[in-house]
C-alpha cells in the first residue's frame, strides 16, 4: 500500500432513499460541501444508490457520476452501502429500511417522525442490540438540533417539562389568521398554493403530526415512550376568527403547542391550540418556524427556534447525522440516544393535570343562558374567572366567552358534554388550555 493510500481519508458509501424534497437537498449538500464534510467527519462520503420510484420522472443530470438509481427495494436493500438514508416517509417500504439496515449492523439515518413515534423505541433496542447506529435528528423540528441538544448538551439536568410549537403548517395558519382576521379554510388553501401544507392536511391540522413529534421528545426527555394515540389531542380546524378578537382582548393569542411535564408518577403530554400570554416568547412565533422550550431543574427555561421544515434546514440535521455514522464507523465517540422504557402503560401518561380554559359559544340568544351555564359548571366544580361578549351582529348565532380557573380535563368533559346538548347551543362549545407563564 502506497503512503498516498494510507494517508487517505476512509470511504463511506451512502445509500439514499426517497428523492423528494430533502433527499434533493441532502445530496446537494453532500456535493458541494464535500471537501468540509471531508474534513469534519474524518471520512470520503460517497454517495453510491439512490432509491426512488419516480426517478425517472425527476432530472438527475446534477448527480456525481458513478450515482446509481433504482426503483427496486430489493437492490436497494443488497446494497453494500455503509450507511443507509430513509427519506421516504410513511410506513412502507420505511420501515423495513431501517429495520433490516440496523439488522445488517449499518448506520441508518431517518427523518421519519411518524415511525420514530410509533416503533422509535424498537429500532433503539434493535440498534444496541446489533451494534448498529441510528439517528434521527431531522425527525423532529427540521433544522432545529433539539434532540442532539436533549442527548447531549442537557442530558446532565432533570428535565421537567417541554412546550414547543412543533407544526409549521399549524403556526402559519394560525397566525395568519390572527392577523388577517380570515377563515381557517380561506388561509389553509393559501397554505396549500404556498407549499406549506399537503394536499391532503389531515396529520397537520388535526394535531396527529405534533403528537408524533412530542411523543420522540419526551422519550428522550423523559425515558418513557408512549404511544401517539395514548396523547390528547386537538387539532385546529375548530377555530374561529372570532377566536382572535376575544384572545387578544384577554392578552394572549393562539397556537398549536405539544407540551409535556414530568409528574410524580407519570409523564403529562397534550396537544392542542393553546391560549397563550403574549409576554411569553413563544406567542411570537409565527410563520412556518418552529420553536421548542425546555425547562430543567438546574437550567431553567431554554427557548430554541428556526424553520422546522424544507428542504435546506432538515438536510442540515439529515447530513449532521451522516457525518454522526461516519465517525461512529471509525470508532470515534458519538452519542446515541438512550433507552426509555418500552414497558410504559397508558398509566405512565395522561393529560395535563388541571389548567384554565377559555371556553367559547356560538348561541341563540335569549334569557337566562349564563345561569344555566354556570350551573352545569358549579355542578362539575369548575370555577368561572370571567365572562367576555362583545357586540355582535347575528343575535341568532352569539358568540360569547367564559374562562375559567385551572380545571382537570375530565370534570371539563363532563361539563362540556352537558352543555352541547342545550337548545340554545349552536354549535358545540371550543374549549382551549390557557398558558399564561
Amino acid at each position: 500500500m502506497s503512503k498516498s493510500d494510507k494517508d487517505s481519508p476512509p470511504r463511506s458509501r451512502i445509500a439514499l432513499a426517497g428523492l423528494g424534497t430533502v433527499g434533493r437537498a441532502v445530496v446537494r449538500q453532500l456535493k458541494e460541501d464535500s471537501a468540509r464534510l471531508q474534513k469534519t467527519s474524518g471520512s470520503n462520503l460517497e454517495l453510491s444508490l439512490i432509491l426512488d420510484r419516480s426517478h425517472h420522472k425527476k432530472d438527475l443530470s446534477t448527480l456525481a457520476p458513478g450515482v446509481a438509481v433504482t426503483d427496486s427495494i430489493d437492490e436497494f436493500l443488497a446494497s453494500p452501502a455503509d450507511i443507509i438514508v430513509e427519506l421516504i416517509g410513511g410506513t412502507d417500504p420505511a420501515d423495513r429500511i431501517i429495520r433490516e439496515g440496523l439488522q445488517k449492523q449499518k448506520a441508518v439515518v431517518t427523518a421519519n417522525k411518524q415511525l420514530m413515534a410509533e416503533s422509535g423505541n424498537q429500532y433503539l433496542e434493535l440498534a444496541e442490540k446489533r451494534e448498529a447506529y441510528l439517528g434521527f435528528e431531522a425527525s423532529v423540528a427540521g433544522g432545529i438540533p433539539i434532540l442532539r441538544l436533549l442527548r447531549r448538551s442537557l442530558v446532565a439536568d432533570r428535565i421537567l417539562s417541554i412546550r414547543g410549537i412543533l407544526n409549521g403548517t399549524c403556526n402559519f395558519i394560525l397566525s395568519e389568521m390572527a392577523e388577517t382576521e380570515r377563515e381557517f379554510g380561506d388561509v389553509l388553501a393559501q397554505a396549500q398554493e404556498l407549499g406549506y401544507a399537503e394536499a391532503n392536511p389531515s396529520l397537520d391540522v388535526s394535531g396527529r403530526d405534533t403528537a408524533d413529534k412530542l411523543t420522540i421528545l419526551a422519550a428522550l426527555a423523559f425515558g418513557r415512550w408512549a404511544k401517539p394515540e395514548q396523547l390528547a389531542t386537538q387539532g385546529i380546524s375548530e377555530i374561529d376568527p372570532v377566536d382572535f378578537l376575544y384572545a387578544n382582548r384577554m392578552g394572549t393569542t393562539i397556537r398549536m403547542l405539544g407540551v409535556a411535564s414530568l409528574g410524580e408518577k407519570n409523564v403529562s403530554m397534550w396537544v392542542s391550540p393553546f391560549l397563550i400570554d403574549k409576554k411569553l416568547t413563544l406567542s411570537k412565533i409565527s410563520g412556518v418556524v418552529n420553536a421548542v422550550e425546555v425547562t430543567g431543574t438546574r437550567l431553567g427555561s431554554a427557548l430554541f427556534s428556526g424553520e422546522g421544515a424544507g428542504g435546506n434546514p432538515t438536510a442540515v440535521s439529515v447530513v449532521a447525522d451522516i457525518l454522526n455514522a461516519a465517525r461512529w464507523r471509525q470508532g470515534k465517540t458519538v452519542f446515541t440516544a438512550p433507552s426509555a422504557d418500552n414497558n410504559a402503560s397508558a398509566e405512565d401518561f395522561s393529560p395535563l393535570e388541571s389548567w384554565p380554559f377559555y371556553i367559547r359559544f356560538f348561541i341563540r340568544d335569549q334569557p337566562g343562558i349564563i345561569s344555566t351555564l354556570a350551573a352545569i359548571l358549579a355542578r362539575n366544580k369548575i370555577n368561572i374567572d370571567s365572562v367576555l361578549q362583545e357586540s355582535w351582529h347575528e343575535r341568532d348565532n352569539l358568540p360569547f366567552v367564559i374562562s375559567v380557573d385551572p380545571t382537570p380535563l375530565p370534570a371539563l368533559e363532563r361539563a362540556l358534554a352537558e352543555i352541547k346538548s342545550l337548545d340554545f347551543i349552536n354549535t358545540p362549545p371550543l374549549a382551549l388550555p390557557i398558558l399564561r407563564r
